[in-house]
């Protein structure tokens, strides 16, 4: 590879909160639709009394009403431990407020009372990537595949695995647990990428190529695809030809390191000095950003009700353009300020 080009990497992870989604549907919680304005306790048996709050914590989770869902959750978790459905609320709640570690914890509960349901291992897996917890998220998406799982899932998950191995370097793992390429259909695209990055590695940047190319015509303005494509190209010391889709790439995602870098190495390349110096300057102020967002991060895991930290976590996505974060984390920041306890408490 080119000496000042970074090798074969599925990049840094984006920092990522959810609301309900994946988080929704890895921890099994089908919501409703009806949204309640006031919660009145149910009475009756513990059992009963933690299945009528389970129902209203999942009403009021899709309301995005965390600090009320919390409180429902939490009461139900109390009454009856053995309430699966009350741990995944617990770790719904949890993750939409940006504590992942304590999500892990309450899903943990919820694999091991339902040990035969895949789905929160998944979601662990997928918590442990965006940590880059990256061999414990390895060992969370095999304990998936080991379990139940809608065979649409198990696809996804066998990519993401496969994903992880590839970000622990393991190039022949990955290429193992993707799906099978000679059928003839089309594959997605996170399985076209994670196969070129593998390809990249044990066959180079040609093969790799090819395999981008073909894919091209079919995500013509995917930014990770533009990217890769001109990643590529610079190793192969193509300079010219990867300026174009890097500079796409670089207009579609800003934000995007390895993207920058390799930017900047072609601009230099082609005596394209002044360029270079900007671009490597855009990828270095980005980066400080991204570090003010891991360091916040860690603030925010460490107490799911601090609602200044998350306020920052909103500015700071705001700097870097990421609008729909900073809406998700100003959201989480106002369920914090929504707390009765003038003390915020730790997820139980």
């Amino acid at each position: 590879m080119a000496q000042d080009m970074p090798g074969p990497s599925i990049g840094i992870p984006p920092v990522r909160l959810a609301a309900g989604g994946l988080i929704a549907a890895a921890c099994g919680l089908w919501l409703t639709t009806t949204v309640i304005s006031r919660v009145s306790p149910p009475t009756g048996e513990p059992r009963a009394v933690a299945g009528a709050l389970v129902a209203q914590g999942r009403t009021l989770l899709e309301a995005q009403r965390l600090a009320a869902a919390y409180d429902c959750f939490a009461e139900a978790v109390r009454l009856d431990p053995a309430a699966a459905d009350g741990h995944r609320g617990l770790a719904a709640v949890a993750y939409d407020q940006g504590s992942l570690i304590q999500a892990v914890t309450h899903l943990e509960h919820a694999a091991a009372l339902d040990p035969g349901d895949g789905r929160p291992w998944r979601m662990i897996g997928h918590i442990c990537r965006d940590l880059d917890h990256h061999e414990r998220a390895v060992a969370s998406y095999r304990e998936a595949l080991g379990r139940e799982l809608a065979p649409a899932t198990r696809a996804e998950v066998r990519v993401e695995l496969a994903e992880e191995l590839l970000a622990l370097g393991d190039a022949a793992g990955t290429l193992a647990e993707l799906p099978d390429d000679t059928t003839g259909g089309p594959e997605p695209l996170a399985t076209v990428m994670c196969r070129a990055e593998a390809i990249w590695i044990t066959e180079g940047p040609e093969a790799a190529y090819r395999i981008v190319a073909a894919a091209a015509d079919r995500f013509p303005d995917d930014a990770g695809l533009l990217g890769l494509r001109g990643r590529l190209l610079v190793d192969q010391g193509q300079w010219q030809a990867a300026v174009v889709p890097l500079e796409r790439a670089a207009a579609l995602d800003p934000h995007d390191l390895a993207t920058l870098q390799a930017l900047a190495t072609a601009c230099e390349r082609l005596g394209r000095t002044d360029d270079a110096t900007r671009t490597r300057g855009r990828r270095e102020a980005i980066q400080a950003a991204l570090e003010r967002l891991n360091t916040l991060g860690r603030e925010a895991n460490a107490d799911a009700w601090n609602a200044s930290v998350r306020e920052e976590l909103a500015a700071t996505c705001e700097e870097l353009g990421r609008h729909d974060l900073a809406a998700m984390w100003r959201h989480a920041a106002a369920q914090a300020r929504s707390r009765v306890s003038a003390t915020p408490r730790d997820l139980p």
